[in-house]
This record gives C-alpha cells, structure tokens and sequence, in this order.
C-alpha cells in the first residue's frame, strides 16, 4: 500500500514545495492533489502544460509521486450541457494525468434525488459518465474513480454505478465511512463487532482509500480489520490521508497519523 497526503484542507495554503517539504518529512510517498478549491498549488484542470510539467519536476526530483488529480466534476445536474461540461473537464485532467505520470483521477457522482424515476435516471447518467471516461482513460493508463462521497456514500449506489459502468479501470475510493444505514436500507447494525459485510460489498471495485479521523480510539477496531483485510486481498494501491488538519502544527501530526498507518498496516 502507498501512503499518500491528499491536499484538503491541511495544505489548502501550501505553494508546491511546502507541500514537498512536509511529505518527505512525515514519511508520505506521494500527493493527491485536490483541485476546484483554489487550493494554493494552483494546479486546476485548465493550468497550462508547462507548469503541469514543472510540478511534474519538483515531484520526481523530491522522489514523490503524483498519487491522484482529484476532480470534484459531478454528473448528477439534470441539465446535460452541465454534465457534459464536467466530462469534457475530466479528460482535460486525465490528459494531465498522463503528463505526471499520475494513473487515477478522482471524481464525485455526486446526489441522488428523492423521488425513486428521478434517481434512476441519475443513476444511469453517472454510471454512463464514469463509463465514457473510463474508456477515454484506458489506453491512457489511468483509472477513473468515484469517491464513496454524497449520496454515493450508500454502499449499494457507489457498487451499483460502478458495476454499470463496466470496466477494469473504474471504481471507487473508499471514504471510511462505516455506514451505520443507508438510503437503500443497506445497514451496517450500530456497534458492529466486524465490518466484513461492507467490505465484500465494495471491495471488488476498490480502486484507492481515503482515510479519516483515524486518530479517534472508537474508530481503530474498524481500520485494523480494513487493513488486514485489505492486506489478505493483496490490496497495493494508494491509501491517501485526507485528515483536514489545520492546527499550528501540521508537520507533527502528518508524522503521527503516518504513524498509525504503519500500526495499523504491521
């Protein structure tokens, strides 16, 4: 598994080389770069090649990778000038996917509406975007993943579009988040000694994780049975620290949660 700092919040300020500086320091392999905050590293899906190329540089020369470009490009609008403005946007971040030698991009589904023919309907629209730029990415050597985020934070609905969708280099970042219930009536019971059941549900098309809060004590039992889980599966891909940490002392506790991902991980 390769561990990673996703760029929200904790590094919503850094210029590129504080953010080089803090992941060699606190052990990350690489950066997931979270563009459509204004995020201060400026690197957004219209930023010109030359300087996709420069940051490209930096990294190899820090000896740290391009882990993800994260998009926060959804296809739930019911206008589908809006949907397709947010595919086209996509294939300009795979494009630069390719430049950095970065193989996933993230996406976001992103809501579903309550009344049952309209879900359907979004469903079918983000299930056919993921499948369109999956095909675009294929042959380009990047994956294309929908973050288990919004409505699609149900098991049953992120599973679903993904499967539709149809292809190896599509599928879902995991937010850990241990769903107690879901819109679907998918649950897993409160207190629950064992995730398993929501891992054998998603698991198949897990392509990256996201990781939160893992420094809270009633959380640790669930990610030490993910990570063993995942390790029995052979699971190599990233695991991306998306703490949100803005205290005063981000370089320590970037060290601390690097910490417990090696614990968790042993």
């Amino acid at each position: 598994m390769k561990w990673v700092l996703n760029t929200y919040q904790v590094a919503q300020n850094w210029k590129v080389e504080r953010i080089i500086e803090v992941c060699r320091g606190a052990g990350y392999a690489g950066i997931e770069f979270l563009q459509d905050f204004d995020q201060t590293h400026g690197l957004e899906a219209d930023t010109p090649m030359e300087r996709v190329r420069a940051v490209k540089d930096k990294l190899d020369e820090a000896g740290l990778i391009v882990s993800f470009l994260t998009s926060c490009c959804a296809f739930h609008d019911p206008q589908e000038a809006e949907r397709r403005r947010n595919i086209d946007q996509v294939k300009k971040v795979i494009e630069q996917a390719v430049v950095m030698n970065c193989d996933h991009v993230r996406v976001l589904g992103d809501r579903l509406p309550e009344d049952e023919a309209e879900k359907e309907k979004v469903l079918g629209w983000v299930a056919s975007a993921l499948r369109e730029l999956g095909k675009y990415a294929r042959p380009k050597g990047v994956t294309v993943s929908i973050e288990a985020h919004g409505s699609f934070t149900d098991p049953v609905y992120a599973a679903r579009v993904v499967k539709e969708a149809g292809l190896p280099n599509v599928g879902i970042v995991f937010n850990s988040q241990w769903r107690i219930g879901a819109p679907t009536g998918w649950s897993l019971p409160e207190g629950a000694e064992s995730i398993a059941p929501l891992y054998d549900l998603m698991a198949p098309y897990f392509t990256s994780i996201h990781t939160h809060q893992m420094e809270q004590p009633d959380l640790w039992r669930y990610y030490r049975e993910f990570f063993r889980l995942l390790a029995r599966d052979g699971y190599k891909g990233y695991v991306s620290n998306e703490c949100a940490y803005t205290g005063p002392d981000p370089e320590k506790v970037l060290r601390f949660y690097t910490t417990l991902f090696e614990v968790f991980t042993s």
